[in-house]
């Protein structure tokens, strides 16, 4: 008589076989790309640029591609279809559990770099009490209007002199998230928050200058100087010093007031009344997703926004009669005796249509925030293990020409028809799409609008005469963000 034990070891081979022969068929099916070498694969073919290396590998293995970033599987998707079909897949809702990216979280927490039960359950929640915190609201308008109203007084003071605006839109664009979620704004004068900004701002360019440290980062185990991984570690050391000083800040408000006066509040009444050990708002774990969450919306408050209105400036700079074209409908919208609100906005389609080129033309996060697939998944005839990196080239569909015809030039028009803005061109993406789209879109498109609108109503923005055309040629990091540059304003109320 056969043993139960043969029996088993015999099933449990025939089943081991099954799986990694059925595994082998399906990987046949894997993204096709281009040959790496051993231990790091490809990551030292992607350049400084590799939204640009993808597009010239897609000519060759497909708008698919597969390539290996040192032990890590990844798959870029240079496809327009692909990605708005992939990302409104549960499948692929994941994000990559890197050391590097996990740093500012301290792990699985908080909604950027969290996924799975975490992340559902912090994006829900942080999505609802933003909301009721002024997302979409008229109070979100009169703070956003607030720190206008300061950068249009700074700039009056600063006219005629060359001036960089860089630095002064991220504490304008900050703050007015800022007092949302903790109740607080910055004096544009805090050196202490204008060295965080600059510090943790240069030490991670140079770190993505070196993406080895991303994609390997166990190199820091060995190489902890020459990796970048004493940089990074130094500012994310700052970063989160903030994050939790801005939370403990908040540890004598009152959890039982019926009407929390900020997010973190709102937070912290969540913990106080969670009784379920399994939640993700349970005493300590709800501390950790706190800090984690507020990071998140300092990081996302700081530099997008920010960034998009620096590269509005140097394009309108550069394109005198679009500059032209929109204070036109500026003038016969608003007129310059009032300020502009968001009611004004349907009534400016030229500005919106400014505002949407300037997003495509940017592309300023080119290869999006990573995605990770969560369980094997088999779609448009590709197979995607678990595990595996997605990688969406925003640029390449941004800069496509059998979707934009002419990429390559700055021009609003094409958001146009018939005299009204397209709302949603299905090829633009700069907020991303499907599950995981970024929960700041509100904002930033009222940040962008409000401050577009102001500034052009009333200053026309001049060269600069020692630097008459600045490039349009972006810096590298994990934004493209334009190089340092200067202009001069002039103020068109006094003209």
């Amino acid at each position: 008589m056969v043993s139960a034990t043969l029996i088993f070891v015999i099933g449990a081979i025939v089943a081991i076989y099954y799986y990694f022969s059925k595994r082998d068929k399906r990987m046949s099916k894997y993204p096709p790309g281009p040959m790496g070498i051993p231990i790091l694969g490809n990551a030292l073919q992607l350049g400084k640029e590799p939204h640009h290396t993808f597009i010239k590998w897609s000519k060759k293995y497909g708008k698919t591609i597969s390539v290996q970033l040192a032990l890590d599987r990844c798959v870029v998707l240079n496809d327009l279809k692909m990605i708005r079909d992939m990302f409104n897949e549960t499948a692929f809702s994941g994000r990559p559990q890197n050391e590097l990216f996990l740093a500012l979280s301290g792990g699985n927490y908080g909604v950027l770099n969290s996924d799975g039960p975490t992340w559902e359950s912090q994006r829900r929640f942080t999505l609802r009490h933003l909301r009721d915190f002024g997302f979409g609201k008229n109070s979100m308008e009169l703070l956003i209007m607030e720190e206008v109203r300061e950068m249009i007084e700074w700039m009056k003071n600063e006219e005629g002199h060359p001036l960089s605006l860089n630095r002064k839109f991220s504490l304008a664009v900050l703050n007015s998230l800022w007092q949302i979620v903790s109740g607080k704004r910055f004096d544009q004068k805090d050196t202490t928050l204008n060295d965080l900004l600059d510090s943790t701002t240069k030490t991670f360019n140079e770190v993505s200058s070196n993406g080895i440290l991303i994609f390997a980062p166990w190199l820091s185990k060995y190489f902890p100087n020459l990796s970048g991984h004493n940089k990074i570690n130094w500012a994310v050391k700052q970063l989160v010093t903030f994050f939790r000083k801005t939370v403990e800040d908040h540890k004598d408000s009152d959890p039982d007031q019926d009407q929390p006066e900020n997010f973190i509040e709102y937070y912290m009444k969540e913990i106080k009344k969670t009784n379920d050990p399994q939640s993700t708002f349970y005493k300590e774990n709800g501390m950790k997703n706190l800090i984690a969450v507020v990071g998140d919306l300092f990081q996302a408050g700081s530099e997008t926004t920010s960034t998009t209105l620096a590269w509005a400036v140097l394009y309108l700079l550069r394109e005198p009669e679009t500059q032209k074209k929109l204070q036109a409908e500026i003038d016969s919208v608003i007129g310059k005796s009032r300020n502009p609100t968001l009611a004004d906005r349907p009534d400016m389609p030229y500005t919106e249509a400014v505002i949407m080129e300037v997003l495509r033309y940017s592309s300023l996060v080119p290869t999006g925030v990573f995605h990770r697939t969560l369980f094997d998944k088999e779609m448009h005839g590709y197979f995607f293990p678990k595990g595996t990196w997605i990688m969406p080239n925003l640029y390449a569909v941004h800069h496509d020409k059998e979707i934009w015809g002419d990429p390559e030039n700055f021009r609003p028009e094409r958001f146009l028809k018939d005299g009204k803005v397209v709302s949603k061109p299905e090829a633009f993406l700069p907020f991303v799409v499907g599950k995981r789209a970024c929960i700041g879109e509100t904002l930033a498109r009222d940040s962008l609008f409000l401050f577009m609108a102001s500034i052009f109503q009333r200053f026309q923005i001049l060269p600069d005469p020692s630097n008459p055309k600045p490039t349009i040629q972006p810096g590298f990091g994990f934004l493209l963000a334009p190089k340092p540059f200067t202009v001069i304003l002039k103020d068109r109320l006094e003209a």
